[in-house]
Order: structure tokens, then sequence, then C-alpha cells
């Protein structure tokens, strides 16, 4: 990783999305999700969102706690069998795991288990009380979480129920403790993105490998892609710490809400659409 970050200005990629001056990128648009009016007739705002199966999207409303399931028909799914709405309660994570559907509950210090139609098989609640801020998980369904509350990463041993340490950050000698987003690639490397526009990139076994900034304003989400991490700002501009090459996103997919990679693709959740990209 270090290696690649360190010769990132010696490559050149090629671009394949076509603007409509005739300028290409890496990007090319493969579909495309309105967001459905009975989603508009709920009062759903979707703020947070992440693949789920065949060809379905998790989408989460920030502001009334509240989880639902949309297929590309814009046909919905309800949670069912426990409390999405909680006061509480505050999701900070779902996504897919290898029991099915996972959410992590930040107030509570618990992880809800449910099965593809989003029916509750299980709860865990687990210790310490991280309160954590953000959640990954790893390709083999591992989840780690950022608790500022302790400055550390810890990743969570399900046998034991409990949270178990993977980087103290204050031992590091990072400067700060705001973060804006954490992830992990396919290989179980880890990046954490600060809020000063620094990423921290840490091997699977916990040990700092190499930092390195980020050269777009107010970068705020990362991606794991191919063997490239990208990090995008909400204005909708991209920047490779592999090539060291900057990009921009389409205007319609602006602005920027959440976006999430899957395999060679990206999807981005706008105010009121899902675009999925393709990466060549």
């Amino acid at each position: 990783m270090a290696i690649q970050i360190l010769r990132k200005y010696l490559l050149v990629i090629t671009f394949c999305f076509y603007y409509s001056w005739g300028q290409i990128s890496k990007f090319e648009i493969k579909e495309y999700h309105p967001v459905s009016d009975e989603i508009t007739s709920l009062d759903f705002k979707p703020t947070k969102f992440n693949w789920s199966i065949g060809n379905r999207f998790l989408l989460f409303d920030e502001v009334k706690n509240q989880i639902l399931e949309v297929d590309k028909t814009g046909e919905l799914t309800f949670p069912s069998g426990f409390n999405t709405n909680s006061i509480y309660g505050q999701f900070v994570w779902m996504g897919v795991i290898p029991e099915g559907i996972g959410v992590v509950d930040r107030l509570q210090n618990t992880i809800h288990f449910l099965d593809f139609r989003l029916n509750l098989t299980s709860t865990i609640k687990f210790e310490p009380k991280l309160y954590p801020e953000m959640v990954t998980i790893s390709s083999w369904g591992k989840f780690y979480f950022y608790s500022k509350a302790y400055n550390s990463i810890y990743y969570f041993d399900r046998s034991l129920h409990n949270a178990m340490p993977f980087v103290d950050l204050s031992k590091e000698r990072i400067p700060n403790n705001c973060f804006m987003d954490m992830v992990l690639n396919k290989d179980g490397d880890l990046a954490i993105l600060s809020c000063s526009g620094t990423i921290y990139f840490f091997s699977m076994n916990g040990k700092l490998e190499v930092s390195a900034p980020v050269e777009i304003d107010d970068p705020k989400y990362i991606i794991s892609i191919k063997n490239d991490w990208l990090v995008f700002n909400d204005d909708g501009n991209v920047f490779s710490m592999e090539t060291g090459m900057k990009y921009k996103v389409p205007e319609v997919s602006m602005p920027i809400l959440d976006i999430k990679s899957n395999n060679n693709s990206i999807a981005i959740l706008s105010l009121n659409q899902i675009f999925v990209l393709d990466v060549k």
C-alpha cells in the first residue's frame, strides 16, 4: 500500500466517461434509480445508504432513525421485529453481512441481525460501551468500530460478543480525534480519513503503514475499488490516492449525500436518486 501511494504521480490512467462536451473520464453510468413517489409520500428522506442483495439498496433517514429497502422497480421493504424510530437509539451503519443484514445502533451499543426480508433474527449487545461514530465491515464479515470516546478502533469478536482493541489512535500520535470516514479494502487494510484531510492507512494487523494528504477541498468519503482508494467531497470532486489524479463526477449526481463501492461499481446517493457507475 505504501509503495502504491508513493508512486501515485508516476502513473497515467485512461478516462472513459463522456461529459456533454466530449471529455473522457474513468466513470461510466450504469444504472439510475430515482427515489420513488412512495418514499416521498412517507416523508422519508434518505441521507445514508448501502448496497443490499439482488440489485436492491438499504436507505437510512438519519433524522427519523428509520431504515427501509428499495429495489430497482421502487418496491419497498420495511424492517419487522425491532423499533426503527426509537428515541433511545441511533443507527450508524447498515449493510449486508454473512447472516443477512446487520444494523449497528450507536447509543444502544448493539448489533441487530436481520434476514434478507428484514425480519429481526437476533440482537447482540457488545462491550465495552464504545458508542461508535463509524462502522465498517471486512469482506469476510468482521465489524470494525471507531469510537471517539476511546479514540480507538475496535473489531467485534462474535464468539466473545466483545469489541476488541485494534488501533489506539492516541498511541499513533495522530494529531486529532476528528474523522470523516473509515473503510476497509478487500485485503483487510483499513483507511481512516481525518477532518484535516489526511488519510491514515493501517494493515490488517493494525500497524500504521503510511499517511497521506488528500488534494481536494473538504474531503468526506472514501471508497476502496480495484487497487485504489478514491476520496470524494460533497461537490463531486474525486482524488485517487493511487495515482494522484483528480476527477469530477457528473453534475446530475450532486450534491453527494453518501457513496459506496461494490466490486467494480460505485453507487452515489443524491437528493432524489441513486446513480450506479462502473469504473473502467
